[in-house]
């Protein structure tokens, strides 16, 4: 475990620790998250932004309360994680499968169209998506640079994510999610760094928007 941290250094399979460790680091972080990062915009439906500089790399995270059912979140963000997103994340093309996942790390290429005149983004990554215990309503779904090459004619980007939803005693939804990124290409960080807490928070709507139209009319 000394040797696997959360930042965008890619990762080969065998650097991956056990989903039990993963977990345990994942909730860790998420822990402190509230109570210690930098308390900064708030955005429609409650979200909350958060940002700190963590292993060297500025990270940010945002933290939202919903009244939505735990099976939405369940079936959209723990299950099916990526083909979902490419539902409901505008720039989330395409992605394809590099490994099955065993052990509980999945491999993928997530492939981002960001429009002109920027290039394909290809982040190849390890996605962790566990109920630790399937008594508890909560659910992490974690993610770390894979160490892969990335197809001809893009560029690689690099992404690490923590994203975690668990059940209040209220019986609401409290949605958390922590990430860092570089896009790579020409744009420099700072100017990238600009633009993620909006854009994160953005996408609260968009799957909640989403899984109403998809989850609602199943259960109807």
């Amino acid at each position: 475990m000394a040797d696997f941290a959360f930042d965008l250094k890619p990762k080969p399979r065998t650097a991956l620790i056990p989903p039990p460790a993963a977990v345990s680091l994942a909730r860790s972080l998420i822990t402190e998250l509230a109570n210690t990062w930098h308390k900064g915009s708030s955005y429609p439906l409650g979200v909350q932004a958060y940002s700190r500089k963590l292993l060297g790399e500025k990270w940010f995270a945002r933290i939202s309360i919903h009244d939505e059912p735990w099976d939405w979140f369940k079936a959209g963000i723990c299950d099916n994680h990526s083909q979902n997103e490419v539902d409901y994340i505008d720039t989330f093309e395409s992605y394809s499968e590099i490994d099955p996942g065993e052990s509980g790390w999945k491999g993928i290429h997530a492939r981002y169209r960001l429009g002109f005149p920027l290039s394909i983004r290809e982040m190849p990554e390890w996605i962790l998506a566990i109920q630790p215990d399937p008594d508890v309503k909560e659910f992490f779904v974690i993610s770390v640079p894979a160490d892969v090459p990335v197809s001809k004619n893009t560029v690689r980007g690099r992404y690490a994510s923590i994203e975690y939803l668990q059940e209040l005693p209220d019986g609401k939804m409290k949605w958390t999610m922590a990430f860092t990124s570089d896009g790579g290409g020409f744009i420099p960080r700072f100017i990238q760094n600009l633009a993620l807490p909006s854009t994160i928070a953005k996408d609260v709507p968009k799957f909640l928007t989403w899984a109403k139209k998809k989850y609602a009319a199943e259960q109807s």
